[in-house]
């Protein structure tokens, strides 16, 4: 399961990257069509619109699937591990419960808008629907990664995503300063129990 998520995400990833320099592209294009004639290029302003909802829905799952979203741990690193599972626990759970529901409505709306054709009406006339299914395609897909990391939660291990990272790196679970004139300035308590100053 682990192995398709990733191969899922990092192909997700690699469009959402796409749909980026796409948007870079047409936008820089448009900027230096705009300077020259005062006006716009037709059809860059939607072409731009769509990147950008590929850039961000499929690239929601591959920033999942690599822990690279951002997050504040001030409270939980220092809470026993046990507490910190069950906390993330409920956390991917009530993710996972509210993809569920995001997919359901997206997907609803993307029917809908592809039966009646739905478009853009701009300097040129656009489709919509093609979009509002990318949308479902990258929250199925973030759906996938939080199921995984609720199941790796609850048994134990980590997040998908920390042990690719930094595989030779030892994780801290916490640290402390201790301040004396024999005491070591700091030091670090591993998971083996060992102090290194």
């Amino acid at each position: 399961m682990k192995k398709a998520v990733i191969g899922i995400t990092s192909t997700l990833g690699v469009l959402a990257t796409v749909a980026t320099v796409i948007m870079m592209i047409g936008i820089a294009i448009d900027v230096f069509y705009r300077t020259l004639y005062g006006r716009s290029v037709p059809g860059i302003l939607e072409l731009s619109e769509t990147a950008l909802v590929a850039a961000v829905f499929l690239g929601m799952s591959y920033t999942g699937a690599t822990n690279s979203h951002i997050g504040v741990d001030l409270l939980t690193e220092r809470m026993p591990a046990k507490v910190n599972r069950w906390l993330l626990s409920i956390a991917w759970g009530a993710t996972s419960a509210f993809l569920v529901w995001m997919i359901w409505a997206t997907t609803v709306r993307a029917i809908a808008s592809t039966e009646s054709h739905e478009i853009r009406m701009g300097l040129v006339n656009w489709p919509i629907w093609p979009s509002r299914w990318i949308i479902v395609v990258g929250l199925v897909a973030m759906l996938l990664v939080s199921i995984v990391n609720l199941i790796r939660v609850a048994s134990g291990r980590e997040v998908l995503g920390i042990d690719e990272q930094m595989p030779d790196v030892v994780v801290h679970h916490y640290e402390y300063v201790t301040q004396g004139e024999d005491a070591p300035v700091s030091a670090t308590t591993t998971e083996e129990g060992q102090q290194q100053s």
